[in-house]
């Protein structure tokens, strides 16, 4: 029986580039893909609504649509609006585990960061207050920013955001609810009566 023998082949510089260059190519489209796909689900109306019912129970007159929802690494965050265009309340949620609370800073940053229908061009803080609240069954300081939000192509709008927290358990839970009507006593009483019907889900 006679043995076979595999020819050596030298593989050139330019062969070695062809492929490490395909490797990257390769993992860019998988990387591209996954990260598209993450935001076309982080965004559908269904998934944002049934993210934040997790986290929350809500009411907003009128009813209301899901525009973001994710969960990353054990913490929840929903945005969800009222109906229409140009939504009049805007209710961000997120329930944070308290293991990671190392982060919290960071994390506040980023829910920041999220958009509550306003950058600081089109919204004009006028006054800014703590109040003593009850969320969740428990008493907790809040942020009241008062002001005005200009929208291009929209008339402007007396502006009522609420800003606050409180931990439960083994999470703590974060509210960012944004308000607006021509008129600032309507705004308030948009902000008060979603604020007050806030409920924790553990």
């Amino acid at each position: 029986m006679r043995e076979s023998r595999i020819p050596q082949y030298k593989v050139s510089a330019w062969e070695m580039v062809a492929v490490v260059l395909g490797a990257i190519a390769t993992l860019g489209v998988g990387l591209t893909s996954l990260a598209m796909k993450f935001l076309s689900n982080a965004a559908t109306p269904q998934r944002a609504e049934a993210i934040a019912s997790n986290i929350m129970s809500y009411s907003l007159p009128a009813g209301s649509q899901g525009l973001l929802g994710v969960n990353i690494a054990g913490a929840k965050v929903a945005l969800v609006a009222s109906e229409g265009d140009e939504p009049d309340i805007q209710l961000l949620m997120a329930r944070v585990p308290v293991e990671q609370e190392s982060g919290r800073r960071r994390i506040d940053r980023i829910l920041d960061s999220i958009a509550l229908g306003a950058d600081e061009e089109e919204l004009k803080i006028k006054s800014a207050r703590a109040e003593n609240r009850n969320l969740c069954g428990q008493t907790t300081s809040i942020t009241v920013r008062e002001g005005l939000l200009k929208y291009p192509d929209s008339p402007e709008k007396a502006t009522v955001i609420y800003r606050a927290s409180v931990i439960l358990g083994d999470s703590r839970y974060v509210v960012n609810l944004l308000a607006n009507d021509e008129n600032l006593d309507v705004a308030r009483k948009k902000a008060v009566n979603v604020f007050d019907s806030l409920q924790c889900r553990q």
